[in-house]
């Protein structure tokens, strides 16, 4: 299995963008949100793609990019809530590196996540509950689970504990060029 890429897995207010930059920076490695790559390919949010073109149009989307990781080496990547959902992506992700589930309840998602309009899968808290309970199976198939009501210090400092990752001085943590 290789072990130059971290992808953060968990349901939507788990902290992978929080946590992410942290592990990223203690590793000296390139953070990259997935959500984020995917609205710049975009030009616009993510609600915006499911309004304008559905969820499915996002997943292709979401799915392209998982496999577009494959280009960088030595990287944390915040996945979406879904990606790891979909079994092409899971796939990749077992075969590219190591997968952390970042596991928060359905209470504290809903603390953290305002219903502001900006995440379209966050409806009420009944809803929560029920694609959090769906999706909770296929989380647990990552390769590490750590508590993600934990401080996000504590939770990067159990991820390093965990996988064994240390950084890599031989290697660089530049992305890779693509001609740009």
């Amino acid at each position: 299995m290789e072990r130059d890429r971290v992808f953060l897995v968990g349901f939507m207010g788990s902290g992978k963008s929080t946590v992410g930059p942290l592990l990223a920076q203690r590793l000296g490695w390139p953070f990259l949100d997935l959500d984020s790559v995917i609205e710049a390919s975009f030009g616009g949010p993510i609600h915006r793609i499911f309004a304008e073109h559905g969820e499915p149009c996002f997943r292709r989307m979401e799915s392209d990019a998982v496999r577009n990781l494959e280009r960088w080496n030595h990287c944390v990547a915040a996945l979406g809530g879904g990606a790891f959902i979909e079994p092409r992506n899971r796939l990749h992700i077992k075969r590219s590196g190591l997968s952390v589930f970042l596991n928060l309840s359905p209470e504290l998602v809903l603390e953290r996540c305002p219903p502001d309009g900006t995440r379209p899968l966050l409806k009420d808290p009944a809803s929560v509950q029920e694609l959090y309970a769906s999706r909770l199976p296929l989380y647990r198939l990552s390769d590490f689970e750590v508590d993600a009501s934990l401080p996000p210090d504590r939770i990067v400092s159990t991820i390093l504990e965990m996988t064994g990752l240390r950084p890599s001085p031989s290697r660089t943590a530049s992305p890779p060029d693509h001609g740009h």
